[in-house]
């Protein structure tokens, strides 16, 4: 894992399929007592293992939409570690979920689970860290090429057209960081790069 963010780590696999990377999100939680912060984990290595176990330890797995569970199962056995999706998408996940969360929901006491309406899944959700300015977005949004942003191939959506009109709720939001799930990530300015690509013809 590598620090992006004070108290934020992240980790990557690269998809040969995709042809992009496929990011894990670490939270070294310093915030409040509830403990350590997992998002989107894809296959981690022993030593990133090692490493969440120095921190504490995984108490939370937070997954964005039900096709981003990618190893939550092995962490959460490995971990004991509670895991959180969004209702709309609960049914569709055959591990075990501690706790389903609804659009607004404040997960660990400072995440809030902002859902983003006409995505590839209907619960697709963005976990917004409102003090820190940050932004974590799963399928939603896709950081390719680097420093740049675009959505998943139109086959996809059921409308491509509505799928971006959705995610205008983002821009309801004040981040800066925009760190996604699958590519690049925007460390600074992010928000301005959503909107950006949300204003282009």
């Amino acid at each position: 894992m590598i620090k992006i963010l004070d108290d934020i780590y992240t980790w990557s696999v690269y998809s040969e399929e995709k042809n992009i990377n496929f990011n894990g999100w670490f939270i070294h939680n310093n915030v409040n007592s509830e403990g350590n912060i997992l998002i989107d984990p894809p296959e981690p290595s022993n030593k990133n293992i090692e490493t969440m176990q120095k921190f504490g330890g995984v108490q939370h797995i937070l997954i964005t939409n039900q096709h981003h569970i990618r190893q939550a199962s092995k962490l959460q056995e490995i971990f004991n570690s509670k895991l959180y999706i969004n209702h709309l998408d609960a049914s569709k996940i055959e591990i075990p979920i501690s706790s389903e969360f609804s659009d607004g929901d404040l997960l660990v006491e400072f995440l809030k689970a902002v859902l983003v309406p006409q995505q590839k899944t209907p619960g697709e959700t963005a976990l917004f860290w409102k003090d820190r300015k940050i932004l974590f977005v799963g399928d939603a949004i896709i950081g390719d090429p680097p420093g740049r942003l675009r959505l998943l191939p139109k086959t996809m959506y059921a409308d491509v057209k509505l799928a971006k009109e959705g995610l205008k709720v983002l821009l309801d939001l004040d981040f800066d960081a925009l760190l996604v799930g699958d590519g690049d990530s925007i460390i600074s300015g992010g928000k301005t790069g959503l909107t950006e690509y949300l204003n282009k013809k």
